[in-house]
């Protein structure tokens, strides 16, 4: 009897396990929405008991659980365990009863077995043990590298033959001018041959082997590089978020660097280096102590010209690196800011700025070159003073002693390049190490910036039961104790419809940021439902609640990616249903493909009312239980906003939230409550017909100008 009969009753057990299942080895860390829809999208194609093995194996993997396999006893122990159960599916062992029976929980609550069916099969639940490797960027490269190992392994075997096999063609002329050519040998000259060749051939495999293993390793640790450089960067608290962008976007690409140095220096080290001293070993062998201690020397010699310039090498490289960061900097901000730059005439100020980046860059790169240059030019003037003395040392001795045959110095001066060769790429590896030290250096301010949860080890992900806000004793500051906002209470009750008014610079925004979890309050607290913001998961927030900024920004992709930004499951219809009453459905119909019709980055080339209605139309679709807008008809003309806000007046639940930040009379018709907000903090908080006639009356007037008497 297999696990399952049907889809149905496999979707429904795994939708429990998922989101409902109480045990906290399945609350530590729940699936995201689109984790969630991505793996029950696979039960669509197949139920048989392989595929359900492998599905809970998937699942087992995303919520921080260890890798086991499936077992088919039972101990004390081991408990808890998941089972799947011929006919009943999915189950959760939590105890053995004093009478033997197995306490069981599952989409049908708990039960008790005496025994199981033949064929069911358990999985032991164990956390895993905690990553330290998202404590630095260097201590997260150094995890995968680690991880990676087995690669590098392949590639030090790889190399170990690879070296091995090069000694033929030394020896294989050793032997041609010692023998075969004194002796008129052809059928030796023939073996010889055809066994150098098979060697030569076995080295060629094995050099596309190990070029093969090396781009799989770099191309697997660059995944995850890139993965979890940026994962840190989107949990990054956007009030800690550094304000120059294009220079942090920089930075974040710099681990390529990392990956680099991390391919090559392995080879350097354990590879390279270390034959250089197996080849000269060999040398001594076939030349006598006189020929290996000169070569001894002149490779000493060799590694002090490599290590000569290193110091003025890295310091120059960190100074490129720097310029480079600032000069990508400017093109972002030169980017995004065309418009001011055009029309402000301020082109020649950032092309001066522009110039003088690329000229400290291009500078920096050319002593770099000119170091690395003459470092390489020293070594091969050593290398070539090596060749020479040892032709001239190698000449004297087959002519005075019978130590060394004209063969044995033709192999030694094949292999001598083989032992000169890794000193060439001392420089190089400077410039790479200079290269990574910096981004480490980068990367491990990205990593000390505090994140979303930040010390929470365990966020809340159960679904809120209440939506009430609370601030308590809330300051923040944008500079250290230079406070832009003090609120030492407001509360906001599920349900209720809140308007903010207060001058430019009151804090409106920044107010409406801190309601919405992406900024934290610099003193107190806030709480949803009773529960510190900080407590609760990002994806639970973002799922309990919508912003909608000012500053609508869109992303590249189609109309229909941004109206489904960070949502799952959502069908045209219901897209569709929303644009309709929003007004969106005018934009959609004239456009030639619809909802499928390309944005472009930043959504550059659709007007602002355009955005702000599209970013409306999204929330919407979100259906979140609280909403918060800031000037969310400001880009709108009249008619649009007219109709946007008898649509919002028409459409918000009474079980929703909303808060407005506004300027404009006509926003006021949504809501029942206003606050206003003064860079001292709250100076008034009442029923919005109390607080429109305080203003009437003048007595908040003088302390804030912000809404115009209505016509």
């Amino acid at each position: 009897m297999p696990y399952y009969s049907s889809k149905d009753k496999l979707s429904k057990d795994f939708q429990w396990l998922a989101k409902e299942c109480s045990l906290e080895h399945f609350t530590f860390s729940r699936l995201s929405d689109y984790e969630l829809v991505n793996l029950t999208g696979q039960i669509k194609n197949r139920i048989d008991d392989a595929f359900v093995e492998d599905f809970f194996n998937q699942f087992l993997s995303k919520v921080n659980l260890q890798s086991s396999p499936w077992e088919d006893t039972i101990e004390r122990n081991m408990l808890p365990m998941l089972a799947l159960i011929p006919g009943a599916g999915v189950q959760v062992i939590i105890d053995i009863g004093v009478n033997g029976a197995y306490k069981l929980i599952g989409l049908s609550g708990s039960t008790e077995a005496e025994s199981f069916p033949q064929n069911t099969i358990f999985r032991v639940l164990r956390f895993r043990a905690k990553s330290l490797s998202l404590s630095s960027s260097g201590a997260m490269f150094k995890a995968i590298a680690k991880k990676h190992k087995k690669y590098l392994k392949y590639a030090f075997i790889a190399s170990i033959s690879i070296n091995t096999l090069a000694l033929a063609i030394a020896f294989y002329t050793m032997q041609v001018y010692d023998r075969v050519i004194s002796t008129n040998g052809i059928s030796t000259l023939i073996a010889l041959t055809i066994g150098v060749g098979i060697a030569l051939l076995l080295e060629f495999i094995l050099k596309i082997s190990r070029s093969a293993i090396i781009d799989q390793a770099s191309k697997s640790m660059d995944i995850e590089f890139s993965h979890k450089i940026f994962e840190r960067f989107l949990s990054l608290r956007l009030d800690a978020m550094p304000p120059g962008i294009g220079t942090l976007s920089s930075k974040i690409n710099s681990y390529v660097s990392v990956r680099e140095f991390i391919t090559s220096v392995f080879p350097f080290i354990f590879i390279d280096f270390p034959f250089a001293f197996v080849f000269l070993g060999v040398i001594t062998l076939l030349g006598g102590i006189k020929i290996g201690l000169l070569m001894f020397a002149f490779l000493i010699a060799a590694i002090l010209v490599g290590l000569l310039f290193n110091k003025k090498i890295i310091e120059l490289t960190k100074a490129s690196t720097l310029a480079s960061h600032k000069k990508h900097g400017l093109l972002v901000e030169s980017v995004t800011e065309a418009i001011k730059i055009k029309t402000s005439g301020a082109s020649w100020s950032v092309m001066n700025k522009w110039n003088q980046h690329t000229d400290d860059a291009v500078d920096d790169e050319l002593a770099i070159k000119h170091y690395t240059e003459l470092s390489g030019f020293l070594a091969i003037l050593v290398q070539q003073s090596s060749y020479v003395s040892t032709i001239a040392l190698g000449a004297y001795l087959i002519g005075s002693t019978s130590d060394l045959t004209m063969g044995s110095l033709i192999a030694i001066t094949i292999l001598a390049n083989k032992v000169f060769q890794p000193m060439t790429m001392i420089p190089g590896l400077y410039v790479k190490w200079a290269k990574t030290k910096v981004a480490i250096e980068d990367l491990d301010g990205l990593y000390k910036m505090p994140q979303d949860n930040e010390n929470v080890d365990r966020p809340i992900t159960a679904k809120m039961q209440s939506y009430k806000i609370q601030c308590k004793d809330i300051k923040f500051a944008y500079e250290k104790d230079s406070y832009s906002l003090n609120i030492p209470n407001l509360q906001i009750q599920e349900g209720e419809k809140v308007a903010i008014l207060g001058v430019i610079g009151a804090g409106k925004s920044t107010l409406l940021k801190i309601l919405s979890g992406i900024f934290k309050p610099s003193v107190g607290k806030v709480a949803l439902g009773g529960i510190d913001m900080q407590q609760i998961s990002r994806d639970n927030i973002s799922n309990t609640l919508g912003y909608l900024d000012q500053d609508t920004k869109l992303f590249a992709g189609t109309l229909r990616d941004n109206l489904t930004l960070g949502l799952v499951n959502i069908t045209d219809e219901h897209i569709i249903k929303v644009s309709e009453k929003t007004g969106l459905i005018n934009l959609i119909s004239t456009l030639p493909k619809g909802l499928d019709s390309k944005v472009p980055e930043g959504g550059q080339r659709v007007s602002g009312g355009q955005r702000q209605l599209i970013a409306l139309t999204r929330m919407l679709i979100a259906d979140s239980k609280i909403l918060l807008f800031d000037e969310p008809t400001a880009s709108m003309d009249d008619a649009t906003e007219n109709y946007v806000l008898s649509m919002l007046k028409e459409n918000l639940t009474k079980e929703q939230t909303a808060v407005f930040v506004t300027h404009k009379p006509r926003i006021l018709d949504l809501v029942d409550r206003i606050i206003i907000l003064t860079e001292q903090g709250i100076i008034a908080d009442d029923k919005k017909e109390v607080i429109l006639k305080q203003l009437k009356d003048n007595e908040v007037r003088s302390n804030v100008n912000i809404v115009q008497k209505k016509k």
